[in-house]
């Protein structure tokens, strides 16, 4: 007993001393984590930040042709809510190790579905859900910090980019969105017995008039969506958008500066309507 209780004594002694002696200091590298929605998936990244600190990077500290952690520390992690495609392979929901294989002209790009390992060590290539060749792009200024991030985002998702040094690659990332969004759009408008509200009508509309679907089933919706809320003077700009894309110019001019006048009265503020509408009329003009 009286062991025990020495034991147990010394523990408590031992252990405060232990780690008032571990010294707080910034990481060099510092853990960046960045959740967002691309298309309709939510994605979320997961990496450690190193700096460049005048050292020469790839094919030097990062050796050409060997397994890269993409990252310091613990290896770099990829999750994703559903099923999406990385530069045209199919990846299901989950979460993912980023590695890659850097070389001169082109880079390997790996999803693994080991996440439990520190940067590469104890990589192994039978653990892959995807391999792909990346071609490189040569930047004229110097990246100090790795970046990994999405860029271009459009309806059905956005470019993965993992850039640092000079270098720059980008992975596609689409989300097949379209049927997700019009299976909503008839649930909630053609087939809903229920009343529609104003932004739904126009959400419903602005997706019509972008992906060039209905041009006339548009034009009503957003008319409903225009009489339900008239100080909404957004709308009126995207339904002036597609009166020029359905070629009625005259439609168009007069809602863009019905817009133009509400923007600049709006106590609130224009939102960069101003700027909108000032371009889209000088758009009419050119095809008038």
């Amino acid at each position: 007993m009286k062991t025990i209780v020495k034991t147990t004594l010394l523990f408590f002694l031992i252990v405060p001393f232990v780690m008032s002696a571990q010294i707080n200091k910034p990481s060099l590298s510092p853990r960046i984590t960045k959740s967002l929605n691309v298309g309709l998936a939510a994605v979320t990244l997961d990496y450690g930040q190193p700096n460049k600190q005048n050292r020469p990077i790839f094919g030097d500290l990062i050796p050409y042709g060997k397994v890269w952690r993409t990252g310091a520390n613990f290896s770099t992690k990829i999750t994703i809510d559903r099923e999406v495609t990385i530069a045209k392979q199919n990846v299901p929901a989950g979460n993912y190790a980023l590695y890659t294989i850097p070389n001169a002209n082109e880079w390997t790009v790996i999803l693994s579905k080991n996440t439990k390992l520190w940067g590469s060590s104890g990589y192994n290539e039978t653990d892959d859900l995807i391999r792909v060749q990346i071609p490189v792009i040569t930047l004229k200024d110097t990246l100090e910090t790795l970046n990994i991030y999405f860029e271009n985002f459009h309806d059905n998702g956005g470019d993965l980019v993992i850039a640092w040094e000079n270098t720059k690659i980008v992975l596609p990332l689409f989300v097949d969105s379209d049927p997700i969004i019009l299976k909503t759009i008839e649930d909630k408008i053609i087939n809903t017995t229920e009343a529609v509200n104003a932004q739904t009508y126009f959400e419903a509309a602005q997706f019509y008039l972008h992906k060039n679907h209905d041009l006339q089933t548009a034009v009503i919706w957003f008319d409903k969506a225009i009489a339900l809320k008239p100080a909404a003077f957004w709308y009126v700009y995207y339904r002036a958008e597609l009166a020029l894309k359905l070629n009625d110019y005259r439609t168009a001019k007069v809602l863009t500066e019905q817009c133009l006048a509400a923007a600049k009265a709006s106590k609130a503020g224009d939102y960069g309507y101003i700027g909108k509408c000032t371009l889209l009329l000088k758009k009419i003009e050119a095809k008038h």
